[in-house]
Formats: structure tokens, C-alpha cells, sequence
């Protein structure tokens, strides 16, 4: 049979970029009307997609001569090979006994490779010399591929055309349902990434209280971003003299030593600011810089935590669980920093006024202290014995900071007592003792007007009152007394027994807590006393001690001011 060349209408040039899954549905849709589609590379050689599904016929005997098409029919072969992208299909009957057209597989405007489709020919003869002469080219019986053939339509050539029309419609059909599925899928994918970025980010945003500590915001955040950047390890470093702590830490799956963590810090803050941007490097063990780093991490993302012109510090992570750091991550990356640096910067500034308002705060209960040489130091030795028992009973940091300023604050309404009444030596008058009974009252007037104290009020105002109802100001029972006003009333209690006054010198640590468990449920909240006791007598005289080498040496009583030892009820009612 002589070789005949027809043509069918053109495609669209880079109609066969196709995705296998493409090609799967095209071959299934073909293969229900008897038709064979297969893809050969750009010399017509080896298959690139065969249909496995097809009919035996097809499989055993029209599936290897069109792998032989480029001996078979070289010239068919070498005008497809030379098509240009939008050129038509060709229809050859070079192969005995089938009918074939192809088409160039274009892909970026390109011939890659031939789309053939095949059909049995409606004149095919099994007996004929052209197939037998092929079948044993194959190897395969003549009368088996007869009788395989009898159970295949045959077709003409303009059937075929026909064939090779529909061929073009699916393909057109299928590859914009695959375009269509392919941005769908992008889009979704696009979606997650940012929906997950936007979560980390609203996270991150809702962590930065500027009364949170910075190591542990950087310590949620570095975590939270592990997970999203999928990486090993994430880390931070601060670099700024308003920063108390500025020890560079590493979070997640690691074995990096702490030492190599702390040369890698400064070393990354140094190449930032040369860099004046993000740093990005998927071979550290080809990098000159940071070699030294490979027995510890193949690759390295870092960013600058900056506010206007100022670096305040950088985020910096170690190896993704899979492929290399690229943009995405640098913007997402330099997205999150952007916001930690806001915090840090707002961080800065409360911690600024903060430290202010703490040191005018010390200054002030200072004042009230030098009213009475006795009591030197006994409102910072209240506050840092209330921030312990308040640590001990389970109270959120922020509760502590509070209680603490309120141990400060205590008796800052000494101030409006008469100093001849806090520093007589002997034993007070009714008269006085009711003058002193009055400081209470005085130091809630004197901190009403604050706004940002409001709250320690409590803790003023009540650190008199007794868990049986015999305080003063209120005579408060029981729970009925702000916790604030518990807490300190014990610290103050403590503290006046351990210190030396006028009236009797200090008790041994471990009488006053003696004094303190007898007076549990009397005085003192019983909860709160097995707390106070539990904190323990080391602990205690660690925190006087470190008190007192902070603060000038105490001033000796002389023995004879020094009376009987005062029970805790009296020690706590004259001038605690």
C-alpha cells in the first residue's frame, strides 16, 4: 500500500502541552471509539505515552509498527518532524493495514514530539502479504492479529479526519479544564499559604503586649513560625542597650551548641547591616562567611528586626524540612519581623517608662521610710517578700508585678502621720496609735487620683485588716479582704517581726514563721500562710540578704530602747 499524505484542520500552537493526566483522558475517549493515541518523541522513536488500556489488536500489532514509523515511513516521519507550531495534521496509509494521523507535539512553541492517533483501515486483509509480511516483523501470529482486527470497525480516510477533528476538541477542551483545574489548584494553594500567613501573623500581632516580656514573645513567635516555615530550627538575636536581655536564642529540632549560636548571632547582625536587607543562603557550606556554620545547618534565612534606621536585632532560621528558602519565605519572614519590631519598640518604651515610674515609685517609698530611721528599707523588703508568696500561691506574672508595686506602696500614707508618733521609742498612746491606724486610709486617698494605680489600691487600704475581723480600716473577714491586701499583710507582718524597732529587736526567721503558722486562720488567710511557710527559710533570708547588700547598713539600735519581744498581733499594729 503507497504511502498517502492528507491534511485536517490546524490547532493552536501549544495545543500539546499535556499533562499525562491529559493524555489519559484523550486515550480514553479514543479508545471507546477504536482508536489508538499515542505520543513518540521528536525522531518518532520511543513511545512518550502509550495507551495501556488499548484493545489487544492495537497493543500487539499497531502499537509497534507505529514505533517502527520512522523506518516504515521515514518521509511522513521527517514532515512532521519539520512542521512548524499551527501546523495542520498529516493522514499517512504507509503502515499495513492502518490508517494514522499525526500532529507535533508543541510545547513553549517547539516541536518535542509526535501525536499519533491509529485506526484500523476498513480494508484491512489479515491474508494480505503487507500484514503478514509485518506481523512477522513482529513476531506475532498473522491469524491471531486477523482475528483481533474482526472485532475492530473499520475506517476511511475521512473518518479518520473525522477522528483526528474530535481529537482536537477534546484536546483543546481537556487542556482548559486542565488550565482551569492547574489555577484553581494554584489559587487554592495560594490561598492556604496565605491564609496560614495571615494566622501567624494575627497571632504573632496578638501576643505583643508591651508589658509581655521580649523572650517570651520571641519564644511563641519563633515557635509559631516554625511550624508555617517548616524549618529544623528559629532563632533570634537583640542588639540594643535599652535591652536587658540580649543573649541570642535558638528554638526547635536542633544540636546546635550555644556557644556556635552566640558567634553566629553578631555575625549575622554584622552582615545584615552591610546587607541593608534579608539574608538568604541555600549552601552555607559554599559560602565563605559562614562555612564554619555547615557541621551544624546546609542552608540560612535571616532578617533584620528594624525600626526607621535603627536594627534593633534579627529572626534567623536553620534548614527546611524540604526544598530551599526562596522569596515566599523572605517575605513572609520579613513580614513577621516587621511586626516583632514594632513590639520591641514599643516594648522599649514602656520598659523606659516603666523603669521611670518604678525609680520614682522607689524614690517615693524611700522618702516614707526616712520618716522613721527604724524602718530603713522595710517597703522594698515588704514588696520583694510579697512578689515571693505571690509567685508561691500560682499568680500570673502580671498579678506579681502588681502585688509587688503595692508591697512598695504599702504605707506610703505614713506620710501623713506625724514622724514624733512613727519614731517614739516608748509605747504609744491610744491617741497615737489611732493616728497611725490612719495611714491606710491616707495612702489609698493620696493613690485614688492615679489612674495607673488604681488598681494596688486594695493592697494599700487593706494590708491591716485580720482574717478573723479585728483589722482596721474595715474589719474585714475572711475572703472578704482583697487577695492584694492578704498577701502584704503577711509580708508586713514578716518583716516587722525579722526587723529590729524601737520597741524589741528582730526575730529569728524561723520564729516569725512559727508566729506566722500559729496566727494561720486568726490573722493570716491559712491558704495563703501554708504558701508563705512553704517558700521556706533559706529562701527568705536569701531575699533579706540580697536586700540588704543592695541597700546602706542597717542602723543599730541601742540595747537600751530595745524591749520584751512583741507578740505578732503587736509587732504588726504599731508600725508595719
Amino acid at each position: 500500500m503507497a504511502p498517502q499524505f492528507q491534511t485536517s484542520p490546524r490547532l493552536a500552537a501549544d495545543a500539546f502541552v499535556l499533562p499525562t493526566g491529559v493524555l489519559e483522558t484523550v486515550a480514553g475517549r479514543l479508545r471507546a471509539g477504536s482508536v489508538l493515541l499515542t505520543v513518540l518523541n521528536v525522531e518518532g522513536v520511543s513511545p512518550a505515552f502509550s495507551d495501556q488500556a488499548a484493545s489487544p489488536f492495537f497493543r500487539h500489532y499497531a502499537q509497534p509498527l507505529l514505533e517502527r514509523l520512522h523506518k516504515l515511513d521515514p518521509a511522513f516521519v521527517e514532515r512532521i518532524q519539520a512542521a512548524q507550531p499551527g501546523s495542520p495534521a498529516l493522514i499517512t496509509e504507509a503502515l499495513p493495514g492502518l490508517l494514522v494521523a499525526a500532529l507535533p507535539r508543541v510545547e513553549r512553541r517547539q516541536v518535542h514530539g509526535l501525536l499519533l492517533i491509529a485506526a484500523k483501515h476498513r480494508d484491512f486483509n489479515g491474508s494480505s502479504e503487507e500484514v503478514i509480511r509485518a506481523c512477522g516483523q513482529l513476531q506475532v501470529d498473522a491469524t491471531y492479529i486477523a482475528s483481533l482486527a474482526d472485532e475492530l470497525p473499520g475506517y476511511s480516510t475521512a473518518s479518520v479526519q473525522m477522528q483526528t477533528e474530535l481529537l482536537a476538541s477534546i484536546l483543546r477542551d481537556q487542556l482548559r479544564l486542565a488550565g482551569v483545574e492547574q489555577e484553581l489548584n494554584s489559587l487554592s494553594s495560594q490561598l492556604a499559604n496565605t491564609y496560614e500567613e495571615l494566622t501567624l501573623i494575627y497571632q504573632i500581632s496578638s501576643g505583643m503586649r508591651v508589658n509581655r516580656r521580649a523572650a517570651d514573645f520571641f519564644r511563641q513567635a519563633c515557635l509559631d513560625v516554625l511550624d508555617v516555615l517548616s524549618v529544623r530550627a528559629m532563632g533570634v538575636t537583640l542588639d540594643h542597650p535599652g535591652l536587658h536581655d540580649r543573649t541570642p536564642v535558638l528554638y526547635g529540632n536542633h544540636s546546635v551548641p550555644s556557644d556556635t549560636v552566640e558567634r553566629l548571632a553578631p555575625q549575622l547582625m554584622d552582615t545584615l547591616r552591610e546587607r541593608n536587607g534579608i539574608l538568604l543562603i541555600n549552601d552555607v557550606a559554599g559560602d565563605p562567611r559562614f562555612a564554619w556554620l555547615a557541621p551544624y545547618a546546609k542552608q540560612l534565612i535571616a532578617v533584620p528586626l528594624q525600626r526607621q534606621d535603627e536594627m534593633l536585632g534579627c529572626l534567623f532560621g536553620l534548614d527546611k524540612t524540604e526544598g530551599d528558602f526562596d522569596s515566599v519565605d523572605a517575605k513572609l519572614l520579613n513580614s513577621i519581623s516587621n511586626e516583632a519590631a514594632i513590639y520591641l519598640e514599643n516594648a522599649m518604651l514602656f520598659e523606659d517608662v516603666h523603669d521611670l515610674m518604678m525609680g520614682l515609685l522607689h524614690s517615693l517609698t524611700s522618702a516614707v521610710d526616712a520618716k522613721d530611721a527604724y524602718t530603713c528599707g522595710h517597703s522594698e523588703r515588704v514588696a520583694l517578700i510579697s512578689r515571693a508568696l505571690a509567685q508561691r500561691a500560682g499568680l500570673s506574672d502580671q498579678q506579681v508585678q502588681r502585688i509587688y508595686m503595692a508591697g512598695l506602696l504599702h504605707d506610703v500614707g505614713k506620710i501623713g502621720v506625724p514622724e514624733a508618733v512613727l519614731q517614739k521609742a516608748g509605747k504609744l498612746t491610744d491617741e497615737e496609735f489611732d493616728l497611725i491606724k490612719k495611714h491606710p486610709e491616707i495612702g489609698g486617698r493620696i493613690l485614688r487620683d492615679v489612674k495607673q494605680v488604681q488598681d494596688i489600691i486594695p493592697g494599700v487600704l487593706y494590708h491591716h485588716e485580720r482574717y478573723d475581723g479585728r483589722g482596721y480600716p474595715a474589719k474585714l473577714v475572711g475572703e472578704a479582704i482583697p487577695l492584694m491586701g492578704r498577701i502584704i499583710c503577711l509580708a508586713d507582718c514578716f518583716d516587722a517581726m525579722t526587723s529590729s524597732r524601737t520597741y524589741r529587736k528582730a526575730l529569728p526567721i524561723e520564729t516569725a514563721l512559727e508566729e506566722i503558722r500559729r496566727n494561720a486562720g486568726t490573722q493570716f488567710d491559712p491558704q495563703l500562710a501554708e504558701a508563705f511557710l512553704s517558700i521556706g527559710v533559706d529562701r527568705l533570708r536569701a531575699i533579706l540578704n540580697d536586700h540588704q547588700s543592695r541597700s546602706l547598713p542597717p542602723i543599730m539600735v541601742s540595747a537600751t530602747h530595745v524591749p520584751a519581744v512583741a507578740p505578732v498581733a503587736e509587732a504588726s499594729n504599731h508600725v508595719g
